[in-house]
């Protein structure tokens, strides 16, 4: 699918590990903090500072929220 990211087995393994526990409705969103409802979309969350580190589960709609207001990189600086 165009714009999906593809995720190593590290990450498969540790998003199958939160989806028992989100899916019985244990865990809150790491961006929010309200409830994950059983049955609602979600991401396993990175940094925002760090993305080899994770935040945790997180409503889809809050992780992916994030990507607009992520710093943006500095461009390079041109000398004149």
């Amino acid at each position: 699918m165009p714009g999906q990211h593809t995720y190593g087995r590290a990450h498969r393994r540790l998003r199958a590990e939160y989806a028992v526990l989100v899916a019985a409705g244990m865990y809150t969103c790491a961006r929010c903090g309200k409830w994950i409802q059983p049955g609602e979309p979600w991401d396993l969350d990175h940094r925002d500072d760090d993305r080899s580190q994770y935040l945790g589960p997180s409503h889809r709609r809050c992780n992916r929220a994030t990507a607009g207001r992520r710093k943006p990189k500095p461009s390079r600086r041109w000398v004149l």
